[in-house]
Order: C-alpha cells, then structure tokens, then sequence
C-alpha cells in the first residue's frame, strides 16, 4: 500500500478511508505509487468553501460583489485543498456532493480535458463499475452508482499551469542551466523597461474595461514579479517565498481589524491605523519618513504623484476646508498663469503652469476623482476622435474650420 496523506473532518460512516485506500490500490494498481492524497468528498467541499462565512450575518462589511452591487458572493477555494503534482483519491461523492460542484473546485487548479477514473464500490470493497472520463464530463455526470470514488492522477509540473507553483517552474526553467540564452543574459535594471511597460498595459486593459486583456496583462506582469525573485535567489538576496511571506504577512499586521481583535469606526480610522502600523514597522527596521511626504516613489507619473502628495499633505491637517476653497485656488492659479504668459516671462509661466496643474490635481482628491486615470481617459478619448477625422483623409488639405466640424461630428460618434 503507498504511503497516504489522509484528511479528516468528517463524522462517523460505514466505509473507512483505509478501506477506500485498499480497494482503489487493488483496482487501480497503485502499489507502486509513493504518496495519495485522500478525501471525503463532502469535507472537501466546505473546506474549499470556508471564507464563505467569515463576516458572519452581523458584519457591516460585505464582500466586494456585494460592496460594488455585483451580485452575491462565492467564496474562492483558498487554501486550494488538493496537491495537484500528486494524485488524489476522492471519495463520498453523490447526494452530499455533486459531481458538478466538485468539478467547480477541481477546475481552479486542473485542466478540463484532464482524465479521471470513476470507481463504484460494492460492500466487499470490490469495484464493480470503473469508468474513465475527463474533468470536464464530472460536470454534467449523472450518478448511477451513489456514492463513487474518483481517482485524480498527479498532473506533470510543467501541466500544472493553473497555479503559482507552475508559473514557478516555468520561469525557473528558463533561467536556469540549459535555459533560454536570452533570459539568462538580462539583469534586474535590463528588465525595468519591460516592468514599466507591462504596468501600463494593465492600466489600459483597465481603462478600456477589457477584463480578457485584464487577466492577460496582470499574467505579463507576475511574469516580472517571478523573474526579478528567481534572478534575486541565484544572487543569494531572495526568493519567490520571501516575496509572498513579506508581502502576505504585511497585509495581515495592517489589518488588524480583519485579522486581529482591533476594530476601527469607518474608513478613516482604516487610514490612520495603516499609517501608524507602516510607521512602526519602519522603526522596528531602524528607518523612519521625516516627512509626511515621504513614499510616493519619484518614478511616479507627475500627475499621480502630485494627487498622492497633497493627500499626504492633507492627512496631516494641510488642506483646503472644502471643494469650493479648491475652486477658488485653480481659479487663482489661472490667473496668475494669464499673467505670465502676458509678461513673456517663459520660465515664470512654466511654473504657474506646474502650479495649476498640482492645483488640478488636488481639486480631483476633493471630487473623488483618480486625476491620472482622468488624464489617460481624455487621452484615450482625443486619440479615438482625431483617428475619427483622420479617416480616409489628408488633414493638410483640410482648413481648420473642416477639422473643427469633423470634430464636432466625431463628438457624437465617439
């Protein structure tokens, strides 16, 4: 009998794991395999399930679907209960635990065409029925023989591309000796380009609202994430697991009132408990800010780094009352601008200009508006209706007022 990895949360029932062990090894041969994963189907189930009920029906938080008025929420299967790089017997399936949901939690980590082998148990541990079928038939299976046992083989590490284990390898792979001869001659300032620019092609799978492109470009950017920390372990700095533990254990500190006992009344108390607990995680590290500016990273967009400035600045007290004193501020700073540029003054009126811009974007901050998405999408906007007016025309035989009326009609279209 191969060594068994056996979970248990379930009551007390006829047919023991052990027994359910035997009879698949003897009908499916698996003596010679050197671990299973072993599992009542019905515990398997709400385990998978278990952030379900985490707020509980008193919380006033709700998940984010029903925050945003989505819809209601499904818990994901977090921890994923199963191994897949080692094969998993899976037993109790029927009534208590349909097929098709237990093919919901099997498709988060293996692939839909993977093969599975059904087994119907008599009461002498005897298969009488053994089926072979792919994940994707659990879906729609209809029980004749209730409850069944399935047995999952182990996916291959290089098939088991639905999980962060697979994305491991894989860059692992090409970085590693009888790799790829491209990859292994970057270095981490090399690849700075590439990060920038997979950033930015999730912020336009964002704006456009392409969630396809969405999941396409976030796989871009973890490939960095992934290369940047193998690149790190073979410089002996860090690993992939130093860079889940830091990042996961600093969302837990800062959210004791999820994590912890701490309770805070409404978002800005959340703020504040965030700040104070960064603050104390930086001395503990002998570092401190001196500025309450301090973290906005200077590679920052301007426009955004301008918006996250003054609502650190505003945090500390250093902020107009309310939006009609912002107003009157960037009508200020427009007139001062006018006044520059009428003296002729070119450096005086680049820095009026900068100034109206900052006042711009801290006028966003009290409209509750993202200044730099704001900016991207008139940009995008621009982009749409001049392309408009371009179309099958040459602009320079045009006079302005033509382009101005195709501008009006590209409005309507676009």
């Amino acid at each position: 009998m191969p060594f068994c990895i056996l979970h248990f949360a379930f009551c007390i029932i006829m047919i023991t794991p052990g027994r359910i062990l035997d009879a698949c090894c003897a009908a499916l041969d698996l003596d010679g395999v050197a671990a299973v994963q072993l599992f009542h189907a019905p515990s398997l189930l709400a385990a998978a399930a278990s952030l379900a009920g985490q707020g509980g029906p008193e919380s006033e938080v709700r998940s984010w679907a029903e925050t945003q008025g989505i819809g209601a929420y499904a818990p994901p299967p977090a921890p994923f209960p199963l191994l897949p790089t080692a094969p998993a017997i899976i037993w109790g399936i029927g009534t208590d635990a349909p097929p098709g949901r237990l093919y919901e939690l099997l498709l988060w980590r293996y692939p839909a065409d993977h093969q599975l082998t059904l087994l119907a148990l008599d009461e002498s541990d005897a298969a009488t029925h053994i089926t072979q079928i792919t994940l994707a038939d659990l879906a729609t299976f209809t029980i004749h023989h209730s409850p069944f046992t399935i047995h999952l083989p182990a996916l291959p590490i290089r098939a088991d591309l639905r999980g962060p284990e697979g994305l491991h390898w894989v860059v692992a792979r090409l970085l590693a000796p009888g790799g790829c001869p491209w990859d292994v001659r970057q270095t981490h300032q090399a690849l700075r380009g590439a990060l920038l620019e997979e950033a930015h092609e999730v912020l336009e799978a964002l704006d456009a609202g392409d969630t396809h492109g969405l999941s396409e470009e976030l796989g871009d950017l973890l490939i960095s994430i992934f290369a940047h920390s193998e690149m790190a372990r073979q410089a002996g700095s860090f690993s992939i697991a130093d860079v889940f533990g830091q990042v996961a254990g600093k969302l837990i500190r800062r959210h004791p009132h999820v994590f912890g006992g701490a309770a805070v009344d409404g978002e800005a108390q959340v703020h504040q408990s965030w700040e104070q607990i960064k603050a104390a995680e930086l001395a503990e590290k002998g570092r401190s800010r001196p500025s309450a500016l301090d973290g906005v990273p200077p590679a920052l967009p301007a426009l955004a780094a301008a918006q996250k400035l003054g609502k650190k600045a505003a945090r500390t007290g250093f902020a107009w009352p309310d939006a009609a004193s912002a107003w009157a501020k960037l009508r200020e700073e427009l007139g001062e601008l006018e006044e520059a540029v009428d003296s002729g003054d070119a450096t005086h009126t680049a820095e009026e200009l900068g100034d109206l811009l900052f006042i711009t974007a801290r006028l966003a901050s009290y409209l509750g508006v993202d200044a730099e998405a704001a900016l991207r999408e008139a940009n995008a906007k621009f982009r749409r209706r001049f392309t408009h007016i371009e179309q099958g025309r040459n602009l320079s035989d045009l006079s302005l007022e033509e382009m101005i009326a195709l501008w009006r009609e590209a409005k309507q279209e676009c």
